[in-house]
């Protein structure tokens, strides 16, 4: 009785006599695997939703949800997130990836450290987005460990909140164990429930929708199984039809790690004829005359033995002309995956950012819109760095195949630079004291 009462005080259900009792050599906690969908998205990631709601209050929440830009691979919620209701694991998933921008500045009652919650927020999200590796080393691990330790230091921040008193919530504490079953059982993709998730779909509902919902199990069944044999006859005569010929064995490929990007731009720009004053004004690009001047100023002067100081710099922009009226502009730039390994694996589009200038719907104007962009100014752009430290928020424009900083405070991407290979100009890289950055 008394483990009845234990249980009953742990609110789970009590089984005297489990199944692996006479299995000498089973260990039931190692059959327990992690579960990125309905542990973490289904599981933390709502808790944390209503902790934030019920600490920020919905109406502000909301109102910075309706204030994100529009971004690549990123789902708007223009009406809020705390209204929803069913929220599903995809859902979840795309309100993950503007989560932290939300929380960052905000204001706790009380006079609270907001920096608190922000470090919380921070490591549950790091400790989401590292469990999805495909590929693990020890360092990964150790930072898997460091992302749930830094939410576990900052927690505290929700208990004086008085939105929780304690945090024994059993997917929380699956967490502790994610390191040591990724270690014994590979990467949580080869057992996360995501997967098998389509399988409703395909093997319940679909199933139920063809049955006259009478005695539905037996017309589920027969109905899967016809669509088996059609599929399995399917395969057979295309298998003949092919000449009896056999098919290669598929080898599967490790993860290719690579963070290469390929640039790509339209092969005609979006405004084959823009003005500069039209840039400025409808584009917002405020300081692009100044910031082409620099730009060429410093090409003229790179090969130079000492560098252009700011002074010298300004000086010699004024005296700079530009033989044109006007500019060809482009509106998007994307950046592709590349096969590095020679998998044959398809193009997918990694990230895109957009520029587009006031204009005219019905009675009233639609304000420009420019994406921000973290330029590297580094020398080595092939490097990958963890932090934001040697970048710069400008915008670039494209040359000939090369990303080039314009310095101007808006994203334009203009194809102005071309005339430069005209005088066989080789490029350099903007300072970063240009106007914009």
């Amino acid at each position: 009785m008394s483990f009845i009462r234990a249980c009953s005080a742990a609110g789970i259900k009590p089984i005297i006599h489990p199944f692996w009792e006479d299995l000498p050599f089973a260990n039931v906690f190692r059959a327990i695997t992690p579960d990125v969908l309905h542990q973490l998205y289904q599981g933390l990631v709502k808790h944390l939703l209503g902790w934030l709601k019920a600490g920020c209050g919905a109406a502000k929440i909301n109102a910075r949800c309706r204030q994100l830009p529009p971004n690549h691979h990123i789902r708007l919620f223009t009406k809020g997130i705390t209204g929803l209701s069913h929220i599903s694991g995809t859902e979840h998933s795309q309100i993950c990836r503007f989560l932290l921008g939300i929380v960052i500045g905000i204001c706790l009652p009380n006079n609270l450290n907001a920096n608190r919650l922000l470090r919380a927020v921070h490591g549950l999200l790091d400790f989401l987005y590292l469990t999805q590796y495909p590929c693990h080393s020890s360092e990964t691990l150790q930072l898997l460990d460091d992302a749930l330790g830094l939410f576990h230091e900052n927690k505290d921040i929700f208990v004086d909140l008085s939105i929780q008193d304690n945090f024994n919530l059993p997917k929380l504490h699956a967490t502790r164990h994610y390191s040591y079953m990724i270690m014994m059982l590979g990467t949580t993709d080869n057992y996360n429930t995501e997967y098998t998730e389509r399988l409703h779909i395909d093997y319940a509902k679909d199933a139920y929708r063809a049955t006259n919902h009478k005695d539905e199990f037996t017309q589920m069944t027969w109905w899967l199984e016809h669509k088996e044999k059609i599929l399995r006859h399917d395969k057979y005569v295309n298998w003949r039809l092919a000449g009896d010929v056999e098919s290669e064995p598929h080898h599967s490929h490790p993860p290719d790690m690579t963070f290469r990007r390929l640039q790509t731009m339209p092969k005609h720009p979006t405004a084959k004829a823009v003005t500069i004053d039209r840039l400025v004004d409808d584009y917002g690009a405020t300081f692009f005359r100044e910031a082409l001047a620099r730009y060429i100023t410093q090409l003229r002067h790179a090969e130079d033995p000492n560098p252009l100081h700011e002074r010298a710099l300004e000086i010699l922009a004024c005296d700079i002309h530009f033989p044109f009226r006007t500019l060809p502009v482009f509106h998007k730039i994307k950046w592709v995956s590349v096969d590095a390994r020679g998998h044959g694996d398809a193009t997918v589009t990694l990230d895109s950012v957009h520029a587009r200038p006031q204009r005219r719907s019905g009675s009233g104007l639609l304000p420009h819109h420019s994406d921000t962009v973290l330029v590297n100014l580094g020398v080595n752009t092939e490097a990958v760095s963890a932090g934001i430290e040697g970048k710069s928020a400008m915008s670039i424009h494209k040359d000939n195949g090369d990303s080039q900083l314009t310095g101007s405070s808006t994203p334009c991407w203009s194809s102005a630079s071309r005339f430069l290979t005209t005088f066989k100009i080789s490029p350099a890289p903007l300072s970063t004291n240009s106007p914009g950055s």
